[in-house]
Order: C-alpha cells, then sequence, then structure tokens
C-alpha cells in the first residue's frame, strides 16, 4: 500500500478529518509549542546562571583548601615540590573534580598548576582567595564553559511534573474541542431530525443562551426550521384544501356524464368523460392520501405485518387475476405502528408490481425478521427500473419515461416512502440481474 494510500487510511479510520481531532490537535500543539518555548528560555536562563555560579564557587573553594595546605606546609618549614599535587590526588574522589587553575602568591610564585597551560589568555579570568595569614593568593582558571542547554531541556522535560503539564494540556484541549464541536453536532442532528421526522422542537436552552456565534447559529436554524415548516404546512394545506374541493364539481361532472349516458349510451366521447373523471378521482385520492400521512397524528397500535400483507394480495388476486402472487411469511412479524399507514404503503409497491407485470409473471412477496427489523420483499418480473431513476421515483409526481410508470400519478411510491419514514424506516429499490424491480421495506421493530 502506498504511503498516501495508508494515511488517508488511518484518517478515515480514526475519523482525524473530523473538526474535534482539528481542534484539538490544534490546540495542543499550539500549548505545547508555547510551553517548550517558554521552558527553553526560562531553563536557558536559570541554567546558564546557576551554572556559572556553581563553577566559581567550585574554583574558590578549591583554591581556598590548596592554600590552606599551602600555608600549613609553609609554617612547618616543608613544602616539597610535588607535595601539594599528591595530597589534592590523594582527597579528591575523582580526577574529573579537579579543575584547571594556577595559583600564585602575593610575590608572583607558582604554589600550584593544572592544565592550564593549553588555556588560551582569551579564555582565562582571575580571582582572589586569601589563606590563614590573611595575603591574597592570584587564582587564574578558565571561563566556565557555556552549559548544555539542550540536554538540560531535554532532562527536565522527561521529568514527572511535564509528562503531568502534557496531560493537562490534552486534556484541556479536549474539553475545549468537545465544547465547540458539541453544539455543532447537536445541531446537525436537530437538522437531520427534522427532514426525517418533519418534527419541529427547539435546541437545549444551553445552546440557545451561549452568546456566542454558536448560539446564534442555533437561533438561526430554530427560525429556518420554524419558517420552513409552517411554509410546508400552508403548502399541504392548500393541496389538500383544493383537492378537497374539487372532489364536489368531480362528483357533479360524473352525474352529468351519467344522466347523458341514459340517452347516448354508445357516445365515446361520455366514455372519455367517465375516465377521465376515474383518473381524477383516483388523483385527488393520491393527494389527499399523501396529505393524511403529512398532517395526521394517530395513535400507534399492534400492526400484524402479515395479516396485512394476506389481506392485500386477496385484494390483488381481485384487481389483477392474470398475475399469480406467492407470500412466504415468517411467523409473529408485528411492530407498533400506524396500521392504514402501513396498509397504504404496501398496497401502493404490492399493486405497482402487480399493476406492471405481465399476465403469468410471478409477484413475490415475503416477510422476514433480521436481528431488530421486519423486512418485506416485494419482487416482481416486470420490466423492471433503470438504477438511475430508482431514486427519483420516490419524488412526488415524478415519473420516468420509462414503460412501467407511464399510466400512473408518480405518488404511489412518494406514499409508500412517507408511510415508511413514519415508522423510522426505510424503503430500498434495487433491480436484479434477471430483471424486474425488488423492493424491501425495513421496518425497525423498537422505534
Amino acid at each position: 500500500m502506498k504511503r498516501s494510500e495508508m494515511w488517508h487510511s488511518i484518517k478515515h479510520t480514526f475519523g482525524f478529518k473530523r473538526l474535534f481531532w482539528r481542534i484539538f490537535l490544534t490546540f495542543w500543539l499550539a500549548s505545547l509549542v508555547v510551553m517548550t518555548a517558554t521552558g527553553y528560555v526560562l531553563v536557558s536562563k536559570y541554567t546558564s546562571d546557576e551554572y556559572n555560579q556553581r563553577y566559581f564557587n567550585g574554583v574558590i573553594s578549591q583554591a581556598e583548601r590548596i592554600v590552606w595546605r599551602y600555608e600549613q606546609d609553609l609554617a612547618n618549614g616543608n613544602v616539597p615540590k610535588g607535595k601539594i599535587k599528591d595530597w589534592i590526588n590523594d582527597n579528591v574522589r575523582h580526577r574529573s573534580d579537579l579543575i584547571a587553575m594556577e595559583i600564585s602568591d602575593n610575590t608572583g610564585r607558582t604554589i600550584y598548576h593544572y592544565r592550564m597551560s593549553k588555556v588560551p589568555k582569551r579564555d582565562r579570568t582571575v580571582k582572589l582567595v586569601y589563606g590563614l595569614s590573611t595575603l591574597p593568593y592570584r587564582v587564574e582558571t578558565r571561563l566556565p564553559e557555556a552549559p548544555r542547554i539542550y540536554k538540560q531541556v531535554l532532562y527536565r522535560f522527561q521529568s514527572l511534573q511535564f509528562v503531568f503539564i502534557f496531560i493537562a494540556s490534552a486534556i484541556v484541549s479536549a474539553l475545549l474541542s468537545w465544547g465547540i464541536v458539541r453544539p455543532i453536532n447537536y445541531l446537525g442532528a436537530f437538522s437531520r431530525r427534522y427532514a426525517n421526522q418533519q418534527e419541529v422542537a427547539t435546541p437545549p436552552k444551553a445552546i440557545m443562551a451561549r452568546g456566542d456565534e454558536l448560539g446564534d447559529l442555533a437561533a438561526d436554524i430554530s427560525f429556518m426550521v420554524n419558517k420552513t415548516h409552517q411554509a410546508a404546512t400552508n403548502q399541504q394545506q392548500l393541496l389538500h384544501d383544493v383537492s378537497h374541493e374539487l372532489r364536489a364539481p368531480l362528483a357533479r361532472l360524473q352525474a352529468s356524464a351519467a344522466i347523458i349516458e341514459q340517452h347516448t349510451p354508445d357516445s365515446r366521447h361520455v366514455k372519455q368523460i367517465h375516465n377521465d373523471c376515474v383518473r381524477m378521482d383516483a388523483l385527488i385520492q393520491q393527494i389527499l392520501d399523501y396529505s393524511k400521512l403529512e398532517k395526521g397524528n394517530p395513535t400507534p397500535e399492534i400492526c400484524d405485518i402479515n395479516a396485512l400483507c394476506e389481506r392485500i394480495a386477496d385484494d390483488m388476486a381481485v384487481l389483477y387475476p392474470g398475475i399469480p402472487l406467492s407470500l412466504e411469511c415468517a411467523p409473529h412479524i408485528a411492530i407498533t405502528g400506524f396500521e392504514e399507514a402501513l396498509h397504504q404503503a404496501l398496497e401502493n409497491i404490492i399493486g405497482n408490481a402487480c399493476k406492471y407485470s405481465s399476465k403469468g409473471k410471478l409477484v413475490e412477496v415475503s416477510t422476514t425478521k433480521q436481528h431488530n427489523a421486519i423486512v418485506i420483499t416485494v419482487r416482481d418480473h416486470g420490466p423492471g427500473v433503470d438504477s438511475d431513476e430508482i431514486e427519483k421515483l420516490l419524488q412526488p409526481f415524478y415519473r420516468a419515461g420509462n414503460q412501467m410508470h407511464t399510466s400512473g400519478f408518480g405518488l404511489g411510491l412518494s406514499i409508500a416512502k412517507k408511510a415508511i419514514e413514519k415508522h423510522s424506516g426505510k424503503l430500498l429499490m434495487t433491480s436484479p440481474a434477471d430483471g424486474g424491480l425488488s423492493v424491501q421495506i425495513v421496518l425497525p421493530i423498537n422505534q
């Protein structure tokens, strides 16, 4: 796997493209950079001053001991050459503890020197120490070397305190990210719930009362949802009222056509009026059914899905006597829902399968239980639907150029989809390879 593909897979698996991770990593890295820079400056200054002071204290301490020993030997009248060095070697743990220096008395006589011959003049400095005799001694030593700052910083960063700081900064960054992302996620869920269930609710007061940009966004979304819902309600009410008002003149038109038909029974114009009236009546009924699903809020009840399918199969046998229909039901298939809406959805789907199947072609209906859902499958062997038009068929009044939908109004599947969504279910349509159309209704048992 290429490196780019691997990185893309990691981002997809762990969701690193999500806003939470972006905010979290940004704040966390920024806080680490600030802490690192601050720590470096403080440690650099502290370590430099501390190191210099410790170095000169060591020089003075070592020089004073040498001078003390020298004056002790001088008082005894015995200052053999090399005796001081022997004494020093006997009193230090490691030779690395010895500091390079050269000590001279007030006459300029060198009483001690150690590794100063190769030190340049520019790298030397002079200190004065006093012996017990109060005489001054000149101590020449090298300037302290610059401390190893980076090692010191790394050493301090490995300490337990910095581990706690890393963890604390990660927790604070995560809480900050969560505080920003959580209301955004809620508003996204709020919008999706309205789009799927058409239920108008108000975002929590905690988000509305934030007083920041997220609070303003929540208020704007709530305002938009209320306005959209009001406009949709008005549109549905208008559609319902117009459809309802058309019923009366249509009935009068049918009655008039019937009277004329009594005098001229063979008139093809009267038959055409009858057919158009029947078609208009069916359209108006579908519009009213669609509007009813949008507006209605009946009480849920136990719905026996198998009984519904058997009842519809009996009706289809009467309406389409030339279409054989097989029904295979798993035992105890029932949910709590709205029986009339489910009946309407199943009737439209099974009716479509029978309507557009050729004479003698089998329509198969089955019910099964899968995990926590009930699956109803309707399979026909008709002309089928082009795969690129399947989703469009669920839109109201959409009729594809396919032969299957030339005689309908384009509302049957929309009504079925609306009824199924009322039960938090899904309507899935596929075109099998051997032709026809397969429609699956998935209804959750625990809604």
